[in-house]
């Protein structure tokens, strides 16, 4: 078994079977807290500093709490500041990621996706460093600023 580590590069090391089950686990346990609830939700508000807005972020634990929750007070604080969030962040304005796949090579198998592992009949292509490049300056003339990668 792997070794839960969330800041490691490796999947098998920050995608962890046994932290999953304790995370939703917790959820469940504290999906009633108010007062712990109260924390996380402060702790994401965000704050003005001198060099801008910021926000702590929250761990997985924390969020998995949230998504929990069940109490409809804190449902509505949770909307509240996830508005506050997006207001500080982007303004009052819709943005929009454009993706660029470096590849259409896959492990799963999600049978919604033409690029699952089981599929034989596209050919696979990895954009090599030029290829990626034209790319973004492509996304950047049709206007894109932001790349959902």
């Amino acid at each position: 078994m792997a070794i839960y580590n969330p800041g490691s590069l490796k999947a098998e090391e920050f995608i962890n079977h046994e932290e999953i089950l304790d995370t939703l686990e917790y959820a469940e346990k504290n999906k009633n807290n108010a007062e712990l609830i109260d924390s996380i939700l402060e702790k994401a508000r965000p704050r003005k500093t001198d060099t801008g807005t910021v926000c702590a972020g929250l761990t997985h634990r924390e969020a998995s709490v949230l998504l929990a929750c069940e109490i409809p007070e804190k449902i509505e604080k949770i909307y509240e500041i996830a508005e506050e969030i997006k207001l500080a962040f982007y303004g009052n304005r819709i943005v929009i990621f454009a993706p660029l796949y470096l590849s259409n090579y896959c492990v799963n198998g999600c049978v919604y996706c033409p690029y699952h592992l089981k599929n034989k009949h596209i050919p696979r292509k990895k954009l090599n460093q030029e290829e990626v490049k034209a790319e973004v300056i492509a996304l950047q003339d049709m206007g894109h600023k932001r790349l959902a990668i």
